[in-house]
């Protein structure tokens, strides 16, 4: 513990000054690696990781990265520790290794402190992942603005322009919410989000939503004045102002705010195939004073939500459809049993 412990003291200190140092001869350090892995593999766990360490020290991008890996499952280690985890990827994304750099957004996004600071660093970590082509951050970051997590703004156009992007790319799970957030959106704000999608090494990020004018019910002219209605069928998803008169998903039971909150951002990034597309919010618990609960809405239909909460149940998610109250069958909760 002690050597271990001083390791840790020695990267810390050391920073990027010996860890700015890169291999004169890559194809060594990656057999060097292969044959910790190796070791570890076979059994021989601690002489694996004192050679993964040894490598780590000398500033070997894949050797920080599976000491982060190693030290997430805890092994030959008394315990996980993502403490640790995170600080080891956070070296090898520094010297480029992107996959470390996609773990530590995730760990940052999903089980960080929920600071700002912790979700900047989140969102930098996967725009750079996005801006070299990586699907999995674009996908991610389009869940982000399409729902306005982390800090930003909802901003639905360059969500689904992101999204689609990824599954162009191919990004498992994708395709479906692409499909899911086309029919929210009107013809004008999927094309300027696809176009915003195509170029996006030249746009970049932005803190302002892009092209909300596109997103609301009727779009101003030139004039000032108000133009043609969108058809019904092109209308974007609104919010409700009043959850009762919608059919909408009620997810987990009701708890603190903090943990209702947690368990939003947990299932936005996690569930996306179920509730991509879907407004969330934390609300009071109706019949719980103090406590909140956590609703994904508006669902077009009975079958629609009932269809959502039985994917949601499979993933280990209490999950309740719930239809308006003005509603036939408002005395009816439909659980999938």
């Amino acid at each position: 513990m002690v050597r271990y412990i001083f390791v840790i003291l020695i990267m810390v200190m050391c920073g990027a000054g010996v860890f700015a140092q890169t291999s004169t001869n890559e194809s060594t350090n990656e057999t060097a690696v292969e044959d910790a892995l190796t070791f570890i593999r076979n059994g021989e766990i601690q002489r694996g990781v004192v050679a993964l360490e040894a490598l780590a020290l000398q500033g070997v991008p894949e050797a920080l990265f599976h000491m982060g890996e190693i030290n997430k499952l805890g092994i030959g280690k008394d315990q996980p520790s993502i403490p640790v985890a995170t600080m080891y990827y956070r070296l090898a994304s520094r010297l480029g290794h992107e996959r470390a750099s996609l773990l530590l957004a995730n760990i940052l996004f999903f089980d960080g402190d929920g600071s700002d600071a912790t979700f900047a660093e989140a969102m930098t970590a996967w725009q750079s992942l996005a801006l070299a082509g990586n699907a999995e951050a674009i996908y991610m970051l389009g869940m982000v603005y399409w729902n306005g997590e982390a800090g930003t703004k909802r901003d639905p156009v360059r969500g689904y322009g992101l999204v689609w992007l990824a599954a162009e790319k191919g990004y498992s799970g994708a395709e479906q919410n692409e499909l899911s957030m086309k029919g929210m959106l009107n013809s004008s704000a999927r094309k300027t989000g696809v176009d915003y999608a195509q170029n996006l090494n030249e746009r970049g990020f932005s803190a302002e939503p892009l092209a909300m004018d596109l997103v609301l019910d009727s779009v101003p002219s030139a004039a000032g004045t108000i133009s043609t209605p969108i058809p019904e069928e092109d209308k974007p998803l609104v919010k409700p102002e009043d959850w009762t008169t919608v059919w909408r998903l009620e997810v987990g039971f009701a708890m603190d705010q903090d943990k209702v909150t947690l368990l939003q951002k947990v299932i936005n990034g996690r569930q996306s195939k179920v509730v991509g597309g879907l407004f969330s919010e934390v609300i009071d618990s109706a019949n719980r004073p103090g406590l909140y609960r956590l609703v994904f809405g508006p669902v077009k239909s009975m079958h629609d939500a009932v269809n959502r909460c039985v994917d949601l149940k499979r993933a280990g998610y209490d999950c309740f459809a719930r239809p308006p109250e003005e509603s036939d069958d408002d005395e009816d909760d439909y659980e999938d049993e």
